[in-house]
């Protein structure tokens, strides 16, 4: 099964490698078996040990010639399978294949002619016996497994795990062969198997357990170099330099992928940190002009009170205006707040809200000339939070009211999987290029958005966030006719739809 995120280039000299080196034991063992078949009835004892050389001139050719052509053939698969690939990292596998089967074929060989020294007569079946049960399973897989971490998942670099994967093996093959040779040495010399054993314990274990740490240990703080850079230029970015990012290493490994993961985050934040000071000069602006104003006038009334005629119109102006600010900023206390807290989860009747919230409108002054209306057939009860769908609602109308000709209408259907929440006007509506942009905080259209006649420009994005929310969606459709359409679409369940995977 191929690994995620590995390219299929990648991938298939994998397994072709493997399978290229076991073919080649196959066809080695083959031919042993046809040249014994082919050498005729075996000869008797004694002979058999002095005279019946069957497979001897087939060993030697497959110790010298066929160990390097096999090997050369491991290597041109590998090669031809990574087609598509960067050629140095095809070369790359080639190469550990080529390397690896050598050795392994090289092993092999010298079983072989050691073998037939002593068991002429039967090493074609001792061979085909191995290589079926040993031989050829163990040099495909180890064949594969050194060209994958090799190939790596594709990168300029072999991945971490496959450097330290390559170093522990052949820091671990190489001592285990040595030791091996040497035990076999002191075999040869008829040296005692105790004398073997006690010389593996005290000098053989310790010597492999420390060159092999001591080998790890270095590939691995090599490999962790790119860690500490990561670490150091962390340790430098502050909020002022959010633009900085951390080095991605050229390898697509774990490490790399930190990196990626790192900088995409700092992306994040950065975006996050460029929202929040324009948010906060926004709302500097906007505090600014209303403050500015009342103190404007109730300076001008202290400094001038002959100029004043009804104090009483005085408070209530300046009334008018803290009412406006209480307004705005309990808008910014709740975009400030919003998200930071789970909300609370219970059942909420959009419809039962909905006709609440109209009958309320009704008697509102600036829905006095207007005639507000409610068509919510059946109830529509939706898991969230009461006071912010209140809030998504007021906001709506609110909006609705202060554009609105003669009419507004709300809207609430619901069905198995989805409620519906529209509220449409017959005002100027909104004009298509500018139906995003009025959820973008602190803005007013032109036309139909004043100071004087019109809000902050926080009530649309604040409903929009609270829709998100409760996973559900607020858009600006198409009337069909005069006037504007706003539809919160909420799935019936309260919970975000899933993307398709």
């Amino acid at each position: 099964m191929r690994e995620p995120g590995r390219p299929v280039w990648a991938t298939r000299p994998v397994w072709a490698s493997g399978l290229a080196a076991t073919l080649v034991v196959g066809c080695a063992v083959a031919w042993l078996q046809y040249a014994d078949r082919a050498a005729g009835p075996r000869s008797t004892w004694p002979a058999v040990f002095i005279n019946d050389d069957r497979v001897g001139p087939q060993i030697a050719w497959i110790t010298t010639w066929g160990t390097w052509l096999g090997a050369l053939y491991v290597a041109v698969v590998c090669l031809l399978a990574g087609k598509g690939g960067p050629w140095w990292v095809r070369l790359r596998g080639a190469a550990v294949a080529a390397l690896v089967t050598a050795c392994l074929y090289t092993a092999y060989g010298l079983w072989l002619v050691r073998e037939n020294e002593y068991f002429k007569v039967d090493v074609a079946e001792k061979a085909f016996r191995w290589a079926v049960a040993c031989v050829g399973p163990s040099a495909g897989l180890i064949t594969a497994a050194a060209v994958a971490a090799a190939m790596g998942r594709g990168g300029v670099r072999i991945s971490f795990r496959g450097r330290v994967a390559l170093t522990a093996a052949g820091a671990t093959g190489v001592l285990f062969f040595a030791a091996v040779r040497t035990f076999q040495t002191l075999n040869d010399a008829h040296d005692t198997l105790d004398k073997v054993y006690w010389i593996a314990v005290t000098t053989g274990v310790p010597l492999t357990a420390l060159l092999t740490g001591f080998l790890v240990h270095v590939m691995v703080a090599r490999a962790l170099r790119p860690v500490e850079a990561i670490r150091r230029e962390l340790a430098d970015i502050t909020g002022q330099s959010l633009d900085r990012r951390v080095p991605v290493p050229p390898t697509d490994d774990v490490i790399a992928d930190l990196a990626r993961t790192t900088n995409a985050t700092l992306d994040r934040v950065e975006a996050a940190a460029t929202r929040q000071r324009e948010f906060t000069a926004d709302a500097a602006h906007e505090l600014r002009s209303p403050l500015a104003a009342l103190r404007a006038q109730l300076e001008s009334s202290l400094r001038h009170p002959e100029s004043v005629d009804d104090w009483r119109e005085v408070v209530r102006e300046a009334t008018t205006d803290v009412v406006r600010l209480q307004r705005l900023a309990d808008d910014l206390l709740l975009l400030a707040s919003h998200g930071s807290v789970p909300p609370v989860r219970e059942p909420v009747d959009l419809a039962a809200l909905a006709e609440d919230l109209v009958r309320e409108h009704q008697h509102l002054p600036e829905a006095a000339a207007l005639t507000l209306h409610c068509e919510a057939p059946a109830p529509a009860v939706l898991p969230g939070h009461p006071g912010h769908l209140d809030r998504l609602l007021r906001n709506l109308l609110t909006n609705a009211c202060r554009h609105a000709r003669t009419k507004v209408t709300v809207t609430v259907l619901g069905s198995a999987t989805e409620l519906t929440l529209s509220v449409r006007d017959d005002g100027p509506g909104i004009p298509p290029a500018d139906r995003a942009r009025v959820f973008d905080r602190f803005t007013r259209l032109d036309a139909t958005r004043t100071r004087t006649t019109g809000g902050a420009g926080l009530g649309l994005p604040i409903a929009r966030d609270l829709a998100t929310t409760h996973g559900g969606t607020l858009t600006i459709e198409d009337p069909g006719e005069r006037g504007a359409l706003l539809v919160a679409r909420f799935p019936a369940d309260g919970q975000p739809a899933r993307r398709p995977s």
